[in-house]
């Protein structure tokens, strides 16, 4: 395998032939200054002295900004010419403009060499003061110059990987979520910042009901634009899904030139790329569009500073739309199968519900309560989810349960209510089969835990029982007081307050409980004396 070429192996090797080339010159001092280009300014990157006593210390090396045309090495960077300089007042004469801060009298001669790409400036070396005292000649500016080639290729080695290992990172953050808006952001954004460009947009691929598919706008650092479409065939984007062939146009002159396909505005320079499923994966089985490899395409325009974007750069992006596209098809599958999955527990839910026609209005009101809830408890958006979807779940073991017990007016006997507690362990059994319903699956398991220890099935107590668990305890309480039971009738909304405060600390979070007093009256709920009211709030409580 290659080695991975890293920014210390960068200084290293510039480090190591500018040292020799100190030597071949016969000079004392040497250094690469390299071009920030969204700041404009030259920075120190490597310095390297034979005499110790001449060295650059590091604050100064830290501390050193050059603008373009500020100094000798900002003017041969502005300018994109080489300079021999023996004589630094003659310099000053020839361009009167020039600024620098060292005293003229103690410059000796000097070498300051321009490193283009693409005919811009991104870095300049500098050759200092031979060691004899003498002066620097053409044939040691030709050798400066070679040396500047060499520093290129060894800038561009470590931009290209570090590239890389950039991509690598800002996908890796991409997989990590499944929330497809969430990917759709940081597609954009990131995509922006790795060919530092201020306009970017993901366009996917949609079908409509006759059959015909369409581009729309998913993403865009332009708001004004999301949701706008494009036909197939139409426009660059419309071609390159077409064709799943990317495009780079430097100028709006290539761009009219053209004839492959129609600019509907004058965007400059920009790039745009086809999102590829190019490689197998155990998602493409699931693609919405089976036959079509392209799902979707990725714009660019206004690279920073107007400059035209790079072959390089296009490269880059087409290595990062190929993960992008595995990336999205992944969040596909993934909230598809979700979805499949709790259609099939939903399905199950509703034969539970032929069984005890309340588990549907419970479960849904008992969905608002929690969502409620975990909007004040500042809930991240997954721990919202998965706490609703528990809330809707949380009594599906119920369907293992015999129907006399569910429906039985009075007091359960000791071997009913153990019956009855199996629920949990039949929801565990029914839901412990999907990865991706762990998190909801631990909140059911232990909505019957109590605050004190003593609820069940593995008696835990106070902060060991999960937080959502805690939130469905207490909203399952409350509705289940709220509502006409087989064995009693619904409480006040006054005595469910007060029985509340009652199991604070006991069967309850106090911090829960807390919350939940403060928007009881806000809830669609109701006390025993409107029970059309009731009825109509728990079919619509979601």
């Amino acid at each position: 395998m290659a080695e991975i070429y890293t920014i210390d192996k960068f200084v290293d090797g510039v480090e190591t032939l500018l040292r020799k080339a100190l030597k071949d010159l016969g000079a004392m001092r040497g250094s690469l200054m390299v071009l920030d280009n969204r700041e404009k300014v030259l920075r120190i990157k490597v310095a390297v002295s034979l005499n110790p006593s001449g060295s650059l210390g590091q604050a100064i090396i830290d501390g050193t900004r050059l603008k373009l045309g500020e100094g000798v090495s900002g003017m041969v960077a502005q300018t994109k010419k080489p300079i021999l300089i023996n004589d630094m007042e003659e310099l000053k004469r020839q361009f009167p403009g020039l600024q620098t801060t060292t005293d003229s009298a103690r410059y000796e001669s000097s070498l300051v060499v321009p490193i283009l790409e693409d005919g811009l400036t991104v870095a300049v070396l500098n050759i200092n003061d031979k060691v004899d005292g003498g002066r620097f000649t053409n044939n040691d500016l030709l050798t400066s110059e070679m040396l500047a080639e060499y520093c290129g290729v060894a800038l561009k080695l470590e931009r290209l990987n570090r590239g890389i290992l950039h991509v690598n990172e800002i996908i890796r953050e991409i997989s990590l979520t499944n929330s497809l808006n969430e990917i759709y952001r940081l597609v954009v954004s990131n995509g922006a910042e790795i060919l530092d460009c201020e306009s970017a947009s993901l366009m996917l691929v949609e079908k409509r009901t006759d059959g015909s598919h369409y581009l729309v706008v998913k993403e865009s650092t332009d708001r004004d634009v999301v949701g706008q479409t494009r036909k197939l065939g139409e426009s660059v984007s419309g071609y390159v899904w077409k064709t799943g062939e990317p495009i780079l146009i430097k100028s709006v002159e290539d761009g009219i030139r053209d004839r492959r396909f129609k600019i509907l505005n004058k965007p400059g320079s920009f790039i745009v790329v086809p999102l590829n499923l190019k490689y197998q994966t155990p998602y493409a089985l699931n693609v919405a569009l089976k036959s079509v490899s392209t799902i979707g395409v990725l714009n660019f325009t206004q690279r920073a500073g107007g400059h035209a974007f790079t072959s390089e750069q296009l490269e880059a992006i087409i290595n990062y739309s190929n993960l992008v596209a595995i990336a999205i098809e992944k969040a596909r599958y993934f909230n598809e199968s979700k979805t499949a999955y709790l259609s099939t527990v939903k399905a199950l839910s509703a034969a539970l519900e032929s069984k005890d026609g309340y588990t549907k209005a419970h479960s849904d009101s008992v969905e608002f309560i929690c969502g409620a809830l975990a909007d004040r408890l500042y809930f991240t958006d997954k721990e919202k989810e998965d706490l609703q979807i528990a809330a809707l779940l949380h009594d599906i073991g119920k369907i293992g349960i015999p129907e006399a017990i569910l429906h039985k007016k009075g007091r359960l006997t000791s071997d009913e209510y153990t019956k009855i507690k199996t629920h949990i362990e039949e929801a565990d059994n029914i839901l412990r089969h999907t990865f991706y319903l762990d998190d909801s699956r631990e909140i059911v398991r232990h909505h019957h835990e109590s605050f004190d220890g003593t609820g069940y099935p593995a008696g835990l107590r106070g902060e060991d029982i999960p937080m959502g668990a805690r939130v469905l305890a207490a909203a399952d309480a409350l509705h289940a007081m709220t509502s006409n039971r087989p064995y009693r009738e619904a409480m006040p909304l006054e005595a469910v307050a007060e029985e509340l405060s009652r199991c604070s600390g006991k069967q309850f979070d106090p911090q829960v409980v807390g919350l939940l007093l403060e928007i009881l009256h806000t809830l669609p709920l109701s006390g025993p004396e409107d029970e059309t009211s009731r009825a109509k709030t728990s079919r619509n409580g979601n």
